[in-house]
């Protein structure tokens, strides 16, 4: 690492040192956050704030090592270059201010609906009905983000109406993938391990609901009426019977809309 600043140091001065300090924050930061896919983690906000951070780290460092090596040159030429690379570093900095300031659009008053919102909310009506074709279009259609968690979230449940549970499973897998806490896929996970009908399949779901008691108030009163009503015990449970008598924990979002 000092043979390849020092290489740098001697070819361009001051500035080569500034090429090789933004080659080693793409390399080392960007490159891995893009590799690992953080940002869908993130809010729009959050992403925003961390990239436009990096953006503003390394315009720095590129104007202080250009200024200093055209430090002792006074052509007209060079103070133009300068002059060019501090207004763009400028207008760089303030669209990120802008950007992070505004945020994410707040909730429309009087309980208007996005039109995400409207989306989820006619793939849980059909999933509801028993309409997997119908839910499958409507989740298709809709502007949720194809690698969030929520997606699927409502994919594994359009599998489950169908009654494939291998193809549920891996689908709420994938939603767990992206949230390991996330409630509601907690919950559907142990209801899918319990519609195998086998030993094994009860005692992870009887395991896993010991281990995710206290993510969630819902989560938390779902598990105590799955123990109240002996989901857990041996026997043959069916998708209509779980459903009717211990129904899936509605999902936040979705409660407003019914409200």
């Amino acid at each position: 690492m000092v043979e390849f600043f020092q290489v740098l140091g001697g070819i361009a001065g001051f500035g080569g040192i500034a090429l090789g300090v933004l080659y080693l924050l793409y390399r080392d930061l960007v490159r891995d956050i893009i590799r690992n896919r953080m940002f869908r983690t993130l809010s729009s906000g959050q992403a925003s704030a961390l990239f436009g951070t990096v953006v503003v780290l390394a315009f720095v460092v590129a104007v202080l090592g250009v200024y200093a090596t055209l430090a002792e040159s006074r052509g007209v030429l060079q103070f133009l270059v300068l002059v060019g690379m501090l207004l763009l570093f400028l207008l760089a900095a303030l669209l990120i201010v802008v950007r992070v300031a505004t945020g994410p659009r707040a909730p429309r008053p009087g309980g208007t609906e996005t039109g995400t919102e409207r989306s989820t909310a006619t793939v849980r009506r059909h999933v509801e009905a028993d309409e997997p074709d119908a839910a499958e279009r409507a989740l298709e259609t809709s502007r949720l983000d194809r690698e969030s968690e929520e997606f699927w979230y409502w994919k594994a449940r359009i599998a489950l109406a169908r009654g494939n549970l291998a193809v549920a499973s891996g689908y709420v897998e994938e939603a767990l993938k992206l949230d390991r806490t996330n409630p509601y896929s907690l919950a559907l996970k142990i209801m899918l391990l319990l519609l195998g009908n086998d030993t094994a399949g009860r005692d992870r779901a009887s395991r896993l609901a010991e281990e995710s008691t206290g993510l969630s108030p819902d989560l938390d009163a779902w598990l105590r009426r799955l123990r109240a009503e002996n989901m857990f015990d041996d026997g043959m449970r069916t998708r209509t019977q779980l459903q009717a008598r211990c129904p899936l924990p509605t999902r936040t979002t979705e409660r407003s809309h019914a409200e």
